[in-house]
């Protein structure tokens, strides 16, 4: 089927092609047994992973933006904050990816952030190591309640007579989301595991934090994409 005679993406995407970049990631190190390649083209800050995030993230800040004003116009004021959120919040994670263009165009860091800075890097989550924590703990959960649960409430739901629950339906995340989300928490899990616990399997001798970041990336893009295909149908 298509999308448009499902109404939503096309499943090779949201669920085919979601294992795709972990598998990568895992079997680029494995074939790359000295590590070399793999430090300066995959894992390193101008790697392969750090600018797939970014570029995951551009579509899906223009994509945030139009559902603002596409929703604003047809729902009201209520819509237009909660997709220039999630705009916003796009626009923020894409420009810390690539440190707001340096990693891109190579400038030097203006001296506060040579000097705060724990990379030396144009960006503002690496002043303060708890920050970015913070702020990507608060994403992962955001994700797991809206990719997991979600999806299960809008089908007990699917026609809201209130416009609170409206605006619920219309936000919530449907199945499309769920796998990307079942792949954010589910890195993010080995990645604590292989910490708290010391584990030095070669299989995942990688820098999973970079992985789970790419698949939060992944799941911002599907769900504006997936929210503007609903758009667009409810619309014919």
């Amino acid at each position: 089927m298509t999308a448009a005679e499902t109404g939503d993406l096309h499943r090779s995407i949201w669920l085919w092609g979601i294992p795709l970049p972990l598998l990568i990631h895992l079997s680029a190190r494995q074939l790359d047994r000295r590590g070399e390649f793999f430090a300066r083209w995959i894992e390193s800050e101008s790697g392969v992973i750090e600018n797939a995030t970014a570029l995951v993230l551009i579509p899906a800040t223009i994509l945030a933006f139009g559902l603002a004003v596409q929703f604003y116009r047809r729902y009201g004021v209520a819509y237009l904050i909660w997709f220039s959120v999630v705009a916003l919040v796009c626009l923020g994670f894409a420009g810390e990816e690539i440190s707001w263009g340096q990693h891109w165009l190579g400038w030097k860091s203006p001296e506060y952030f040579a000097e705060y800075n724990r990379q030396g890097e144009t960006n503002f989550h690496n002043l303060n190591i708890h920050f970015g924590r913070i702020v990507k703990s608060i994403l992962t959960l955001l994700i797991v309640v809206g990719g997991l649960i979600a999806p299960f409430w809008r089908r007990r739901d699917p026609a809201p007579p209130t416009q609170i629950r409206r605006f619920l339906n219309i936000i919530a995340p449907t199945y499309a989301c769920f796998p990307a989300a079942v792949f954010v928490l589910g890195v993010r899990v080995i990645e604590r595991f292989k910490t708290w616990f010391d584990l030095d399997w070669s299989i995942i001798a990688v820098n999973l934090k970079e992985s789970q970041e790419l698949y939060i990336a992944i799941f911002l893009l599907i769900y504006v994409w997936s929210a503007r295909i609903r758009a667009g149908t409810s619309m014919a």
